[in-house]
């Protein structure tokens, strides 16, 4: 009997995932730039920590999903997005 092996060919995985459906949740309700301390504090809610949560977030930056804000002389960091999941 032949079996079929399905692969996920998704470039993200979960984490990153959740994520970008916080940064579209908030460009779509906020309609501004997203905070770097606000991704860390929905992801510390759901159990991620720090560290875990600014990985995911340089693995977005050099795939392409999101990119670092041009803002004004502020010493924060704050995210545009360029792709949707």
């Amino acid at each position: 009997m032949i079996t079929t092996v399905y692969k996920d060919f998704t470039e993200i995985n979960k984490l990153q995932t959740d994520i970008m459906i916080f940064i579209d949740t908030w460009v779509r309700s906020k309609k501004t730039v997203v905070p770097q301390k606000q991704i860390i504090i929905y992801m510390k809610k759901r159990g991620v920590k720090d560290f875990t949560t600014v990985f995911a977030i340089n693995s977005l930056l050099r795939k392409g999903y999101i990119r670092r804000a041009i803002t004004g002389a502020s010493n924060k960091t704050f995210y545009v997005q360029l792709r949707r999941v």
